[in-house]
């Protein structure tokens, strides 16, 4: 009987563990959860910044194929507007193409589309305005169509005002490109009387270059 009590207390004690190696276990085990914690936040992290990464090589494939196709574009419509430079053959008289700060414009000579303080396109200037409308249809652009004046009063026209007079004859060019195949909804008016020449001066031959359509294909 004292032989199975002694070692039953040897194994007891064997399987004892000392409260230092108990309080370094729990230590350990905290230790690994925390490590654990930190790795799922690191993973969480990860996969975030991999997210970020591919939207910004989706961001930069897009604007990539976006500046291809602006290229592309411009190719196109440098290449159609070339064939209407004062010189080049096949070039339309009074009709000059001009960059401006919103895209390329056809500036039309007013003498080329109306009689003097009319608002009515002349044969001509509808045989003029047809030449470009598929320049203008190919360029894929928005269109603005703005009219122009010289600075002298008008005196003889039912119109009133140089800006009545710009509005009414940008008007007319605006439906004129439209009712020939230009899309409406891209087609825009404005009128600036006398207020934007194109060139200063008071002589007859500034004049008559402020006397102007501008059908500009816009940029935006």
């Amino acid at each position: 009987m004292r032989l199975t009590i002694a070692f039953a207390t040897v194994v007891a004690c064997a399987a004892c563990v000392s409260p230092e190696a108990h309080r370094q276990a729990l230590g350990a085990n905290d230790a690994l959860r925390a490590q654990i914690a930190n790795l799922a936040e690191y993973q969480s992290k990860l996969g975030k910044e991999n997210d970020q990464l591919r939207g910004e090589v989706e961001r930069l494939g897009k604007s990539a194929a976006d500046a291809d196709w602006i290229r592309e574009q411009k190719e196109k419509l440098d290449r159609l507007l070339k064939q209407n430079q004062q010189g080049e053959p096949g070039a339309l008289a009074g009709v000059e193409v001009v960059r401006t700060d919103e895209g390329y414009a056809f500036r039309v000579l007013g003498g080329v589309l109306f009689a003097s303080g009319k608002a009515e396109i002349t044969d001509g200037g509808k045989q003029t305005l047809q030449q470009l409308i598929p320049t203008l249809k190919q360029s894929g652009k928005k269109i603005r169509v703005d009219g122009h004046t010289d600075d002298q009063p008008i005196q003889h026209s039912q119109w009133g005002t140089n800006l009545r007079l710009s509005v009414e004859r940008s008007l007319a060019v605006a439906e004129f490109l439209t009712k020939n195949g230009v899309d409406a909804a891209t087609v825009g008016v404005g009128g600036y009387g006398e207020h934007r020449p194109a060139v200063t001066g008071a002589t007859e031959e500034a004049r008559q270059k402020n006397r102007r359509v501008e059908i500009v294909m816009l940029d935006r």
